[in-house]
């Protein structure tokens, strides 16, 4: 596959030239590279690239806030967007392969995975895999998901009829409302969204091993797939630290207040002075 087919660049306008700029300045190019920050991430089930979209602006902000550099890539998947004529992928171990295989053709810089739903599952078997290849990300993510290997993990979803799945995503606010009668888009979207609860459901119940790298885990004090208990699983995924977040909100919390997010999940991984200390989002960007 060419280039950048799976991680796809969703950085502001501004970033990529604020960090050639950068190499120009006082500090040297070993230094900007030292301060660059990676953050790529795995969507939801029936998910884009583009539906990490919102978090541009709070990552904008955060770069004019300060001398690091964050970079906003996103991964598409098969068969959704501009990828919709392939086949879906229905192995998360194959997904993550070719993801990391990707990340390791770019320029070095400090990597923080964030997974949601189903992105969890990929997002964490990408960490094996650059783990294993001596290029672990700095920090695993993980959204909306319980472990793999959690006994709790919802089972059969990907078997149900086509109505019932597309009412169960649509109640769980995968689906704007407006677009949800919509037969054409149901149409469109059912095939991938099939493919990946089937690639998630297959990953969870045959997980393997652990990750080295710390975990934070984000869960919404109101989602019915991954409530607050759902934290406690992922503490046998990894032998390093796990923290867990509980935001309010449902399913796609992440979604919801990203500025918050953003600013816990990037705490200590920015590569900076002070990096140690939390992360201050500026307010809302006009």
């Amino acid at each position: 596959m060419e280039a950048g087919t799976w991680v796809r660049h969703l950085e502001p306008r501004g970033v990529a030239a604020r960090q050639r700029g950068a190499t120009r300045g006082a500090g040297s190019a070993e230094k900007a590279r030292r301060n660059r920050t990676l953050l790529v991430c795995c969507p939801h089930s029936g998910g884009w690239a583009d539906s990490f979209v919102p978090w541009r602006e709070p990552v904008r902000a955060l770069n004019e806030a300060g001398p690091a550099a964050v970079g906003l890539l996103a991964v598409q998947y098969p068969g959704h967007g501009d990828r919709g004529s392939e086949e879906p992928a229905a192995d998360v171990r194959a997904m993550a392969a070719a993801i990391s295989a990707e990340l390791a053709g770019l320029d070095p810089a400090r990597t923080v995975l964030f997974g949601h739903s189903f992105g969890a599952m990929v997002a964490y078997e990408t960490a094996r895999r650059l783990e294993s290849a001596g290029a672990p990300p700095a920090v695993l993510a993980v959204s909306g998901a319980r472990a793999p290997g959690d006994p709790a993990a919802p089972r059969g979803e990907a078997g149900l009829p086509d109505a019932q799945l597309w009412r169960r995503v649509t109640e769980l606010g995968g689906i704007d409302p407006l677009l949800a009668d919509d037969p054409e888009l149901r149409e469109l979207v059912l095939p991938a969204l099939r493919a990946d609860i089937t690639a998630h459901e297959r990953y969870a119940a045959a997980p393997a091993g652990t990750v080295g790298v710390d975990i934070r885990c984000y869960l919404g004090a109101d989602d019915p797939l991954a409530p607050e208990d759902a934290g406690a699983g992922w503490a046998a995924r990894t032998t390093g630290n796990l923290v867990v977040r509980v935001r309010g909100g449902g399913h796609f919390h992440h979604v919801e207040r990203p500025r918050e997010l953003l600013a816990d999940l990037l705490d200590g991984h920015l590569g900076r002075p002070g990096a140690d200390q939390p992360v201050a989002l500026p307010g809302p960007v006009a």
